[in-house]
């Protein structure tokens, strides 16, 4: 028995990335009413283009979520288009590190800022919707630096161990609202399926036949701790 995902709302952030168009393809192709948040427009508008050629709804808003306000108006626009929202995955959009003792001061503020503080944002204006109807899901797709340290990872490394710590809380405080919290902690994910040796790589739709897979899971199942795939 699973989860269907037919007639369902997801927000998803980090749409300018080539991942986040994957699993809103695989999404849209499940039934599932999408919309992209990013910051560049031609790339949301690409991916919002491709699956509507497909015959699935979707819709993009280009926004840096830079404020809480920012990031309730994706929600609000979202729920106003769709008439809810059940699903919200978070995708860390970029990588940028240095080692500790050099690391540039600009840098880390971007990538926390784009990799943690947004997540939270979003979470904090998505969880009230969820809690009051009492089922959702949410998502983060971060890196396998979460699940180690690795030298000149830097900031980057920060924010996935603190995004793991953020998902965990929501996990802990929204259970009993029938939310489920999932964490996927990927490799590099790239679009040839094989490298220059011809050996198989994680590609952009394993990581979205993973995210069907864990929000098709029955209802009564837990979500997962983190998945390193």
């Amino acid at each position: 028995m699973t989860n269907s995902l037919q007639g369902k709302t997801a927000i998803i952030t980090g749409g300018s990335t080539e991942l986040a168009g994957t699993v809103a393809l695989a999404l849209a192709q499940a039934g599932v009413n999408v919309c992209l948040c990013g910051r560049q427009a031609d790339l949301l508008a690409i991916s919002v283009d491709r699956i509507k050629q497909t015959g699935g709804k979707a819709f993009f808003v280009e926004s840096s979520l830079g404020s809480l306000e920012e990031a309730q108006a994706v929600v609000d626009q979202t729920t106003a288009t769709y008439g809810g929202l059940d699903i919200l995955i978070l995708i860390s959009p970029f990588w940028s590190g240095g080692m500790i003792h050099n690391h540039s001061v600009k840098t880390w503020d971007l990538v926390m800022d784009a990799n943690l503080r947004e997540p939270f944002l979003m979470a904090r204006a998505a969880l009230p919707i969820l809690r009051e109807q009492k089922h959702g899901e949410v998502m983060a797709i971060g890196s396998d630096s979460a699940m180690g340290i690795y030298q000149q990872d830097g900031a980057y490394a920060v924010a996935m161990h603190g995004l793991t710590t953020l998902m965990e809380l929501i996990r802990a405080e929204n259970a009993e609202f029938g939310i489920r919290a999932h964490i996927l902690s990927p490799g590099l994910a790239v679009s040839a399926p094989f490298d220059a040796e011809g050996k198989p790589n994680l590609t952009t739709n394993d990581v979205a036949e993973w995210v069907l897979w864990l929000l098709t899971r029955p209802p009564h199942l837990r979500g997962n701790s983190p998945i390193l795939i």
